[in-house]
């Protein structure tokens, strides 16, 4: 059986929107890769005296630019992930942006808009960390 973790990806655009759009633009994507398993919005949960408009129906809100991706375990699957992701932030109109992604252990890359050689490097040694445990 494959071993699936859940990933965290958040985006950050520098205002609520601009992010909100870049994810769900990110989110439809990533549901067409074959190395991701599934990707949601992250729902948060929150307090009833929390909630907007004292609304006691919603449990939960969703996490602007935080996407959660259930990939497989494996580096490979992982790199290619990876390499995506920063090939995305290369796309016109991605550009201003960044991701940082959190495996589950705490383990975290950035990817705050590299040149391709420098997203390399980023990545094979996120990679290499992560076969290391």
């Amino acid at each position: 059986m494959e071993t699936t973790t859940v990933a965290r990806i958040t985006l950050d655009y520098g205002d609520a929107e601009a992010t909100d759009q870049a994810a769900l633009r990110l989110l439809a994507e990533l549901r067409g890769l074959d190395e991701v398993r599934r990707a949601e919005r992250e729902r948060v949960p929150v307090a009833a005296g929390d909630r907007p408009g004292g609304d006691l129906r919603s449990p939960e809100i969703i996490a602007v630019g935080t996407l959660l991706a259930t990939i497989a375990m494996t580096p490979e699957v992982l790199g290619g992930v990876l390499s995506y992701l920063g090939e995305w932030l290369h796309r016109p109109g991605n550009r201003r942006g960044s991701i940082h992604l959190r495996m589950p252990d705490g383990k975290e890359i950035a990817l705050d808009n590299p040149s391709a050689e420098e997203r390399r490097k980023l990545i094979d040694a996120f990679i290499r960390e992560m076969r290391r445990r």
